[in-house]
């Protein structure tokens, strides 16, 4: 039931700055059949908003206090922005509402690379493998993907 919702927001809503100017009630009413209509519609405007103002990008870093452990971003002020040379913990997606840890571990395994520059770089360790995510997708999706590696094929 979720896919062909997906599509259909993708479809009318192909961009942030177009989710982020959808009115509440036809969003609303294009995610009635997977449930919670209302609040997500809310949440998915106020994301897309947050993108348009603050897209991801390498150069701005967020803390999100207790990821990927805890106490990690303690050292990082609430709205602080982390710059490239910053040592610091952040991470590019961090400001963006609903930002969990699930969201976090899937942003690092599948794109942080990517956005970074660094994708596929010689001397840089792939961002995936310092991911330790306790979802139960994402667990056996790391594990496949180092047995992988381990046999040659990338």
């Amino acid at each position: 039931m979720a896919c062909p919702v997906l599509f259909k927001v993708l479809t009318d809503y192909p961009s942030p700055a177009e989710l982020a100017l959808a009115s509440l009630p036809n969003l609303a009413a294009l995610l009635q059949p997977i449930g919670l209509h209302n609040l997500r519609a809310k949440r998915l405007i106020a994301l897309a908003n947050t993108w348009v103002a603050a897209p991801p990008c390498k150069e701005r870093r967020y803390r999100r206090l207790n990821y990927p452990n805890k106490g990690d971003g303690a050292d990082v002020k609430p709205g602080e922005l982390l710059e490239l040379n910053d040592e610091r913990e952040g991470w590019e997606i961090a400001h963006l509402p609903g930002m969990g840890a699930y969201a976090l571990d899937s942003y690092r395994i599948f794109h942080r690379d990517r956005l970074r520059g660094v994708e596929g770089m010689e001397g840089v360790e792939p961002e995936w493998k310092r991911v330790r995510p306790s979802d139960k997708e994402l667990v056996p999706y790391l594990l496949w993907r180092r047995e992988k590696e381990d046999v040659g094929g990338q």
